[in-house]
């Protein structure tokens, strides 16, 4: 791990794939930032990416929730956003969710 940064590799090379297939597979959303694994070296300090699986904080907007992104639990420094109309809409969407 790089001293000069607080977030680490993910747990495998296998698991850094999964994170990038459920991103790339998507249906839906827009990349707002990140989204592709990290490879080389930093810009900004010259840190060998290739020596772990790095994936960067990604921010996926507009995520449709019967998209696999969205139902899937990623375990990986990604965020999915979706809109709701009414708070409604979302109480009922997250009471769903409590009682699966």
């Amino acid at each position: 791990m790089n001293p000069k940064i607080t977030m680490g590799s993910v747990i495998s090379a296998r698991h850094l794939q999964r994170i990038h297939n459920l991103v790339e597979q998507r249906s839906s959303g827009s990349i707002l930032v990140g989204g592709e694994p990290l490879k080389d070296r930093s810009p900004l300090d010259g840190f060998d990416f290739s020596r772990g699986s790095f994936y960067p904080p990604t921010v996926i907007a507009d995520v449709s929730m019967d998209d696999a992104l969205w139902k899937e639990e990623v375990f990986g420094p990604v965020v999915v956003l979706n809109k709701f109309e009414e708070r409604a809409e979302l109480v009922i969407y997250w009471g769903s969710m409590l009682i699966l």
